[in-house]
């Protein structure tokens, strides 16, 4: 019996939703990447989808926005986008706020559990780009690995085989690593718990990232970390007229406060900001 598109999430991390975006809509957002990356063979631009208009329409995906409650239940939209051209991860990494399994304020559950999900949308052909994205499965959660396959996985996702993956081209993890490939307007939705990468990739690519979430402690951890603790991201508040939409769709959440404090926070070193760069 098929898993819940809710169950695969749950349990696995992630959920595929093929041909969210139709062709013409996979048309008109490729069209606009290009013209913000202009010449540039690799571009991103943390923070894009709040500041370019265009891509407003996907935060209201009738579609995914049904899925997303489905999985998670009542949700805002969370301003952690991204728009991506020519850019695929370089390493195993996770996008939650602590990001060591098992430990910090994102894996506290005591209280209220953690549902937020990042959408990734896809526009590029695989027979052209040959782009997968990876996850391993159940690394998002308490439990979701042995202690053996843990042990395994933190070893070949280290800050020193993930460079060398990266300068390589070599997927260390193996059997531990799943593989989607994903057609123009597939969507992955998954939590940014698990652990997770993009593969190489030729000619082209072009991607697109938004986040949802159920509005609770972590909701509003996660928001004020990429606000105002990822300094290096240079996000900014919601647009005034983003927000009246919002409003009007039910999607608005309470920015949360300044003052705010998290156990654990991840905050990359300069190193890794530069090591970053290298790769964009």
């Amino acid at each position: 019996m098929e898993r819940s598109i809710r169950a695969r999430f749950d349990e696995d991390g992630y959920a595929v939703l093929r041909g969210l975006l139709a062709t013409a809509d996979v048309e008109y957002y490729v069209a606009h990447l290009r013209e913000l990356a202009g010449a540039a063979e690799r571009w991103t631009e943390p923070d894009g989808v709040n500041r370019h208009p265009e891509f407003w329409p996907i935060i209201f995906n009738e579609r995914l926005l049904a899925t997303l409650r489905e999985i998670l239940g009542p949700v805002r939209f969370l301003p952690h986008t991204d728009l991506h051209v020519g850019f695929s991860s370089f390493s195993w990494h996770r996008d939650s706020v602590t990001r060591s399994y098992g430990e910090g304020a994102d894996w506290d559950e005591t209280e209220v559990p953690y549902r937020i999900a990042r959408v990734g949308i896809y526009l590029q052909r695989f027979d052209e780009s040959q782009f997968r994205i990876g996850f391993v499965r159940g690394s998002h959660r308490a439990g979701g690995l042995t202690a053996a396959r843990l042990r395994r996985v933190q070893r070949r996702t280290s800050a020193a085989v993930n460079v060398l993956s990266g300068l390589s081209g070599v997927d260390f993890l193996g059997r531990d690593a799943e593989w989607i490939a994903p057609e123009p307007g597939d969507c992955v939705v998954f939590d940014p718990r698990v652990l997770h990468t993009g593969s190489r990739f030729h000619g082209k690519k072009y991607s697109i990232f938004v986040a949802y979430g159920v509005e609770n402690v972590h909701f509003r951890n996660h928001w004020h970390y990429y606000l105002r603790l990822r300094t290096d991201l240079a996000y900014s508040r919601v647009p005034q007229a983003l927000a009246d939409r919002l409003r009007a769709a039910d999607l608005l959440a309470d920015e949360p406060p300044e003052d705010l404090t998290i156990d654990s926070a991840w905050i990359p070193s300069q190193t890794f900001v530069s090591v970053a760069k290298h790769f964009k």
